[in-house]
């Protein structure tokens, strides 16, 4: 492994603009999710230490034999291959054939530390991209969690690394996160790690108790998760070190004076951080007429990429691109002007959305009208969507119709207007794949048993949502959605008047909250009275419904389960106090919602008539 012949300005000719192009998909990928940095910086970091900087770790295989189907990789965050995914295809406009996919990683690298407040520096470009990607060759070439300091110098040696540099580039745990089964070994064996702190102990065993959904991340760094900054050597110092392979860097004399200065002088970090990374990104690399070239790569590379856009079905984010270039910002307008004449629109189309999806799949037959009261809008568990939701998204179709006849479904408006209501009410912004067509099916029989009860317990939600292909952390996400939610009053009765015989008040409910339900709901209230389920940011989409949860005010009981079952609480904790830990998740989850059940290529139709089958 060696250098190669790497340069600052290897694409000034042939492709100038091509930091700009990655660094722009970058932010616009970061603005969608904050999980985009420390799983486009790990990823980096895996690539390069297992065949180089060659982005091997990219490739799929069908047989599930690649480097990213390694056990060890198994963890990586999808936001980091769809970063450098989506700025290949960005580059590819400009420049194609040019530009490596590993050159693309290492620019993105480079930007995600800087975007979370971290230092800059000039890449080094002119990688081309490997021919070998096997996940047995990854065994042995990751660092551990439970490294010693001996084995982390061993691992880093091989790469032309210094201890120096390997405690420089330990210090990108400031962005990093962890699930609960790397670090439980610390907390849950006898006697407790004694080199954690123990309230820091504490903290973690509250939000990884045993058995533990495996799915939980926690943040490496506890105090600033989301900055690139030397916090993580002063955490370090005071036994919050979330690895031992990250607290061993104090407790060795070999290695404290480093950390300790990095703690006490963010400059002298940072600069070693620069030096390491630019070494980092020289391991192993292959250029001149090494490795594949650009244009061959190209073509799996889009393969992947047409892959990873499409959903269940054959969904993506481009369908309407010719058919249809301007559906998004004609249905943004409509929910828009919806919006401002009423609030109700949010939570409205939002939910329809959810009965939609959960009932025949995401195929918009819960718009249906019958005029013998048998479709899916007549069930009982229907009947109390607001009319604002529909109205949405027949208003929506109208204006597309006007501009592309016949060419949008109804299933794709709402999976539209979904997105933009969330937006809208301040929540996170995500692209939306399309290509639905409209269900030919839409029956009240149909409803029955297929969507959440309000009495529900964690095992109920879990088997419905997973009948959709919905884990535990999505079915938390997508509950979060109640943050701009409302009631009526029979749907929680059951918990301030009859919740047991010894109890009427359910016990897991806060009083405070309690007194102020019953005011609003008293018995025998008229059944149209409406209460928010969010009591304390009704109107903004955020992660206050999690916090509300923590102080016993969730509004249904399947909601307030979501903290009370330690199998779940973890969960919630961590989205109360992390708002873009809830924000990814919500938006990996609604867009996995978006794929349940739809109709693709020659099923279905393309409605004219939200409202009814075409005749």
């Amino acid at each position: 492994r060696g250098e190669g012949q790497l340069l600052e300005n290897f694409y000034a000719n042939s492709c100038p603009n091509l930091e700009s192009i990655v660094r722009q998909e970058v932010s616009t990928k970061f603005t969608q999710t904050f999980v985009t940095i420390p799983a486009t910086l790990r990823l980096f970091f895996h690539d390069c230490f297992v065949e180089g900087c060659d982005a091997s770790v990219l490739i799929s295989s069908s047989s599930g034999d690649a480097e990213k189907d390694a056990k060890d990789n198994l963890s990586l965050a999808g936001d980091g291959f769809d970063t450098v995914i989506k700025a290949k295809q960005a580059v590819e406009t400009q420049c194609p054939g040019v530009v490596s996919c590993a050159d693309i990683l290492a620019l993105a690298a480079r930007d995600v530390v800087v975007l979370a407040g971290g230092p800059t520096w000039e890449v080094e470009l002119g990688r081309r991209d490997g021919l070998i990607s096997q996940a047995s060759r990854v065994t042995g070439n990751l660092p551990e969690p439970e490294f010693n300091l001996d084995q982390l110098n061993t691992l880093f040696a091989r790469n032309n690394l210094t201890q120096l540099d390997m405690i420089a580039l330990s210090g990108a745990h400031t962005l990093g996160f962890s699930h609960c089964d790397r670090f439980s070994s610390r907390i849950y064996s006898s006697p407790i790690d004694p080199t954690l702190d123990s309230s820091y102990a504490q903290q973690l065993m509250d939000a990884c108790p045993q058995n533990v959904d495996p799915s939980i991340a926690i943040n490496m760094d506890p105090e600033t998760p989301q900055t690139f900054d030397n916090v993580y050597y002063q955490n370090l110092i005071g036994g919050k070190g979330l690895f031992s392979s990250d607290q061993v860097l104090n407790t060795e004399p070999d290695s404290e004076p480093t950390v300790s200065d990095f703690a006490t002088n963010p400059g002298n970090f940072n600069a070693a951080f620069i030096t390491a990374m630019r070494k980092l990104g020289r391991v192993g690399v292959k250029t001149g007429n090494e490795g594949m070239a650009v244009r061959t790569w190209l073509m799996i590379l889009l393969l992947v990429f047409m892959m990873m856009q499409k959903g269940k079905g054959q969904l993506s984010e481009t369908f309407y691109r010719t058919s249809c270039p301007k559906v998004e910002s004609i249905v943004r307008k409509v929910v828009t002007e919806k919006i401002n004449q009423t609030f109700v629109t949010i939570p409205a189309t939002l939910r329809l959305f959810f009965h939609d999806c959960f009932v025949e799949g995401c195929d918009a037959s819960v718009l249906i009208s019958s005029p013998n009261g048998d479709a899916e809008k007549d069930a009982p568990d229907n009947l109390s969507l607001a009319g604002d939701g529909f109205d949405t998204v027949i208003k929506a179709k109208t204006e597309v119709e006007k501009s592309c006849l016949r060419v949008v479904s109804c299933a794709d408006i709402l999976t539209i207007a979904t997105r933009d209501v969330i937006e809208l009410a301040g929540g996170p912004s995500f692209k939306v794949e399309l290509g639905r067509r409209d269900g030919l099916i839409s029956k009240a029989s149909s409803v029955t048993g297929n969507l959440p009860d309000p009495n529900f317990n964690l095992t109920q939600l879990n088997t419905m949502f997973a009948k959709n292909n919905l884990t535990q952390t999505d079915m938390i996400a997508l509950s979060g959605a109640h943050t701009v939610g409302f009631s009526h009053c029979s749907r929680f009765a059951n918990r301030l008047y009859s919740f047991s015989p010894s109890s009427p008040v359910d016990p897991d409910l806060d009083p405070t909250y309690a007194q102020q339900l019953m005011q609003a709901c008293p018995q025998n209230v008229d059944p149209r009275i409406a209460i928010n389920m969010d009591p304390a940011t009704p109107q903004t989409f955020d992660n206050m419904y999690f916090q509300n949860l923590v102080t016993k005010k969730g509004l249904f009981t399947s909601d307030e389960v979501l903290f009370t079952n330690k199998a779940s609480q973890a969960t919630v904790i961590d989205f109360a106090n992390n708002p873009g830990d809830f924000s990814g998740a919500f938006v990996t989850a609604i867009r996995k919602l978006g794929r349940v059940g739809v109709k693709t290529g020659n099923a279905g139709q393309i409605r004219v008539d939200c409202t009814a089958f075409n005749s």
